[in-house]
């Protein structure tokens, strides 16, 4: 059983609102993504096609999430990661990633990493703006990390190159879904799965599901913020 010491919990009332919100959705077709529609797009969508999708997604996956570091009980251990799964799925569609690969990945990592990573796509849509770390407003590219990571617990400093030069550095083979991937000026949060990534982009842009961009391969750096 994963330990919930890191996690930052939310009000008892939004873990109640969990069962409720997913059978809305369900009753409107938002979470019900065919796994054979999903497993045919080899495509990747338009930026944040599926933004809304994901980062309601994700939210009721934190809140999931909480609520399993909380009571620890088998019960919300499955929805948790039916939450994860759902939200994993939207991710490999919006990159045309394969979704069990995406769901795996996700289900591997630790707690903390999985609720950073959920906190940060919980996100997705929500314009960059400079020095801005707030839920729902804006973000710059470390603002976005530091926001994710502490609501797992961890406070990362502010600034994108101390972020990679405080972790533990890791390699594109030993990194996990939710460590951070550098390169001069700009921190992102890997999503475990080949090339794909979350973060803040640039000024006019967003949060945005991504890929690393080819020209930038060679150059980043891993790192493990927790360790």
């Amino acid at each position: 059983m994963p330990s919930p010491s890191n996690i930052t919990l939310r009000s008892g009332v939004r873990h109640g609102l969990i069962g409720l919100a997913s059978a809305a959705m369900v009753a409107i077709g938002l979470l019900a993504v065919p796994a054979g529609d999903v497993e045919a797009q080899r495509v990747e969508l338009a930026v944040n096609e599926l933004a809304t999708e994901i980062s309601f997604s994700a939210d009721q996956a934190v809140a999931a999430l909480e609520q399993f570091a909380e009571t620890g009980s088998v019960a919300d251990e499955r929805m948790l990661a039916w939450h994860r799964a759902q939200t994993a799925r939207y991710v490999a569609k919006q990159l045309g990633y394969d979704e069990f690969s995406m769901v795996d990945a996700w289900s591997r990592t630790s707690l903390d990493h999985q609720r950073a990573v959920l906190g940060a796509l919980s996100q997705v849509g929500v314009p960059y703006r400079t020095n801005t770390s707030i839920e729902g407003e804006g973000f710059d590219c470390s603002g976005l990390t530091t926001f994710a990571w502490a609501g797992a617990g961890h406070q990362l400093t502010r600034q994108s190159g101390s972020q990679i030069s405080e972790a533990e550095p890791r390699t594109r083979e030993t990194a996990m879904a939710g460590d951070l991937i550098h390169y001069p000026g700009h921190v992102m949060m890997y999503l475990g799965v080949e090339d794909a990534i979350v973060h803040s982009v640039q000024t006019g842009r967003s949060v945005e599901v991504d890929t690393i961009s080819q020209r930038r391969r060679k150059s980043v750096r891993w790192g493990d913020p927790t360790s």
